[in-house]
């Protein structure tokens, strides 16, 4: 069964924009892009739980988190735990 996403009004157009100008985002870049729009609404001393799907790979959302970080010019740190991802934005 294929999975089915919905997009917002702003995926919709930053799609079409895109493909008026020749270029469109790989499936890769709008990842990273939703992983910095999550990021971006953390201050510093703020922390953030990511709750992963059956699905997710730990160690693929980790390194997609680190790579949103460091595009953002933010350092976060991991927090130890079983069942979630948790960060904390250190600056």
């Amino acid at each position: 069964m294929p999975t089915f996403e919905k997009l917002s009004r702003e995926d919709v157009s930053d799609i079409l924009e895109a493909k008026r100008r020749g270029r469109t985002k790989s499936p890769r870049q709008r990842v990273l892009e939703r992983y910095k729009e999550q990021l971006m609404a953390l201050e510093v001393g703020e922390g953030m739980e990511v709750t992963l799907e059956p699905t997710d790979n730990r160690q693929t959302v980790k390194n997609r988190l680190r790579r949103a970080a460091a595009d953002l010019g933010y350092q976060i740190e991991f927090i130890r735990s079983r069942k979630v991802i948790r960060i904390h934005r250190v600056s």
